[in-house]
């Protein structure tokens, strides 16, 4: 019976049956048998189905909001007992952006299983919006911010990693053809590459003499992988506003030239997001902490420029 309403719960978070039935790994009948046993036990309609959303009815909203509470102590239970313990095994869910995963996260996992071999992860690569966290330990982000910036409100707790500067940038082959931008305001009459998600979408912020300037840029491309954004600069296919650790090589062999250089950029900022949690399990803590701590030692060893052949393969740039 528990089973069946964690189930439920998951369900409304997602909005899905398909998705929840992923996370609780159980087939697409199952997820439809559990739900009909459910409303029948209970001897209530809990889920409204139309073809286009999954949403609950009062009495699944009841459930819903009462149970979620309840479970959240259940966890802060089990995790208090396994607290207990000095073993440090189990699994360990987190969620990044894609390149962070592969240059980032994924070095550090390694290292960190060679030291824990009992903990198992399951790393997820996307760029959802953090507020949507909740079957995962931890989630990687990257935003744009500037002077002036307000996160928005959040029950998650957020812990920064990373931080560098933007740069607007494209092909001298782009500027032969289009011109050069003088003023943020001339980026609504050029072609522009943006990330919805990772630095700022298609709003882009500039600051001169202490003026922030926000232009809604045209929207000609939009990726979630800063990478793409940059190889399509490169092919002069338009101007973006990319981590400066990720295009420096490609500025001073002239392959892309920066553009409003009087102006102060936003700054890419890679943030870690997790739930607080009145017992965080040890796994996680411990994982947290080792995160927290290497990810600025990788990060100042790429930017000496003094990597051996393993970390310079795997810690390339920051987007």
């Amino acid at each position: 019976m528990l089973d069946k309403v964690v189930f439920f719960i998951h369900v409304v978070r997602s909005g899905s049956i398909s998705e929840a039935a992923k996370q609780n790994g159980i087939s697409a009948s199952a997820a439809s048998r559990w739900l009909n046993e459910l409303e029948e036990s209970m001897g209530v309609s809990l889920l409204r189905r139309t073809t286009r959303k999954i949403s609950p009815t009062q009495a699944g909203q009841r459930l819903y909001d009462r149970f979620t509470r309840i479970h959240s102590e259940i966890d802060d239970i089990f995790n208090e007992v396994q607290n207990m313990s000095s073993e440090d095994r189990g699994t360990i869910r987190l969620a990044s952006t894609p390149l962070f995963a592969k240059h980032y996260l994924s070095p550090i996992i390694g290292e960190y299983l060679t030291e824990h071999p009992s903990i198992n992860f399951v790393v997820l690569e996307t760029a959802f919006e953090v507020d949507h966290v909740h079957e995962v330990d931890f989630a990687i982000r990257a935003n744009a911010t500037y002077r002036g910036f307000q996160d928005k409100d959040s029950l998650l707790v957020k812990r920064s990693l990373l931080r560098e500067p933007l740069m607007a940038c494209c092909s001298p082959t782009y500027i032969e053809q289009f011109g050069e931008p003088k003023i943020p305001d001339d980026l609504k009459q050029h072609l522009c590459l943006y990330a919805s998600s990772l630095v700022g979408g298609n709003r882009w912020i500039f600051e001169l003499d202490g003026e922030c300037t926000s232009v809604e840029i045209a929207q000609t491309v939009e990726a979630d992988d800063s990478e793409i954004l940059k190889n399509i600069a490169l092919a002069s296919g338009g101007v973006a506003y990319l981590p400066i650790s990720l295009i420096s090589k490609d500025i001073a062999r002239g392959h892309l030239v920066p553009v409003l250089k009087n102006y102060i950029s936003s700054e890419f900022e890679l943030n870690l997001y997790f739930k607080p949690r009145k017992y965080m399990p040890a796994r996680c803590a411990n994982f947290k902490d080792y995160l927290i701590k290497r990810v600025p030692e990788i990060e100042s060893i790429r930017k000496k420029g003094i990597y051996d052949g393993h970390a310079s393969s795997t810690t390339t740039n920051l987007a």
